[in-house]
């Protein structure tokens, strides 16, 4: 089988595609014949070396990543899940491959009336922006949401949720007006491009100076500096990445813009349901519902085939998609 490895850190030219042995299951493990992997800005993250969670190279690359596809083949001991079953799954390393082995436990199977490309969105895109909002973010109705990275694959998600959920206002910002456009078109009220100076003026003239309730961050650096300016007294602004930030902007915020009472929460779904596993049917449960009802829509706009791993990083990176990127081997 072919899988993504890593031998070094560096730009999308040092992704090498390799020939290995198809994995055997162990005690209360499957194997699943993967059809999609979900790329995430993370990868990038991983294969540049700038990963908060640093890999131990060498290895395949995929730490935490998302796959669906078919179990072909069950070991010893497990239970709940038997062969030609469609599921997603969350791999802790290496989810670029054609095969993975997983636990049972990290299954998830996926009901007959969701498409398994759509459903690999939800595992890690769509369970961050849910819990993000509702769990850690304590989300009400009536509220004024801030959402960056608009039309990012976790970006759409949050905002069709964040509609959902009852929100009074919901502001997107985004890096051109083509994304702004699709945030607009999916239930953003307003759409504001975060790569211009004076956005954080925006966004207080867009809530009459009073600043918004609720902030999902993933892209760091000024745009966090500028995030907490526009955060409410009261307000939660939750810290989930930082995509674009050259450089972390905490050693340059002004703590005094804090001290209205907001609050800075730190964000990680792989911990979060790491630490509470009850949540993650909780999440899915909903976002199933949503899509049945067709209240969420997942967005897949760009699918590479395995061999232009290269060219899906090149994608991602240079800013351009919009929703999540599949790659398919």
């Amino acid at each position: 089988m072919k899988i993504v490895k890593l031998y070094e850190f560096g730009g999308p030219e040092v992704l090498q595609i390799e020939e290995t042995k198809k994995p055997v299951p162990k005690e209360n493990e499957v194997v699943i014949k993967v059809e999609n992997i979900a790329l995430n800005y993370s990868e990038i993250q991983q294969r540049k070396g700038t990963y908060p969670f640093p890999l131990q190279l060498p290895t395949t690359i995929g730490q935490w990543g998302v796959v669906s596809g078919k179990v072909i083949e069950v070991g010893n001991g497990v239970t709940s899940i038997s062969k030609q079953v469609k599921v997603m799954a969350q791999i802790p390393n290496g989810s670029y491959a054609e095969y993975v082995a997983v636990p049972e436990g990290l299954l998830v199977p996926l009901p007959d009336q969701i498409d398994i490309m759509i459903a690999t969105t939800l595992l890690t895109q769509g369970q961050s922006a849910y819990h993000a909002l509702k769990t850690v973010g304590n989300m009400k109705k009536g509220e004024i949401v801030l959402i960056h990275a608009g039309s990012g694959g976790l970006g759409n998600l949050a905002i069709q949720m964040a509609k959902a959920f009852g929100a009074k206002k919901i502001i997107a910002t985004a890096s051109s007006q083509e994304k702004i456009d699709y945030a607009l078109s999916i239930g953003a009220n307003v759409g504001i491009n975060y790569s211009e100076t004076g956005w954080p003026e925006e966004v207080l003239k867009a809530t009459n100076g009073n600043g918004v309730d609720l902030i999902l961050e993933s892209v760091g650096g000024d745009v966090m500096e500028g995030s907490i300016k526009v955060l409410s007294q009261f307000g939660r602004l939750l810290y989930i990445g930082s995509s674009s930030a050259k450089e972390q902007a905490w050693d340059r915020l002004n703590l005094v813009n804090i001290l209205s009472n907001k609050t800075i929460i730190g964000f990680n779904i792989a911990h979060l349901l790491s630490n509470r596993p009850e949540l993650v049917r909780e999440g899915l449960e909903y976002m199933f519902g949503l899509m049945m009802n067709n209240l969420l829509k997942p967005h897949i706009k760009h699918v590479f085939p395995f061999s232009e791993v290269i060219k899906a990083h090149e994608l991602i990176e240079s800013r351009k998609t919009i929703g999540t990127v599949i790659l398919k081997p």
